[in-house]
């Protein structure tokens, strides 16, 4: 007790600050700076979850155009072979 007493009183600790969010990777910390800019990026980040959801339906919607596109190309090439077999319809005078 005499050597505390005679000491200096105990300094305050150093105050412990939070470290700075980057608002380039924060979004909370961007709004703090700029508002529009953060709900722009909210809005992106929304459209962006909304369009890997619909990617699915979206592909298969475009296989089913390809599918399609596929049977009628070969419908074309059937109809050419038929026609193809035909011989040539010039050769008789058009008398078919």
């Amino acid at each position: 007790d005499e050597i505390q007493s005679v000491l200096n009183p105990a300094k305050p600790g150093q105050t412990v600050y939070a470290p700075k969010a980057n608002p380039l990777k924060n979004i909370d910390a961007l709004e703090k700076l700029d508002a529009y800019a953060a709900a722009a990026r909210r809005a992106e980040a929304k459209a962006e979850e909304a369009r890997a959801a619909n990617k699915a339906e979206l592909l298969a919607a475009k296989r089913g155009v390809k599918k399609s596109r596929k049977q009628y190309k070969a419908q074309g090439k059937a109809f050419y072979e038929a026609a193809s077999k035909q011989g040539d319809v010039c050769a008789d005078g058009f008398d078919v």
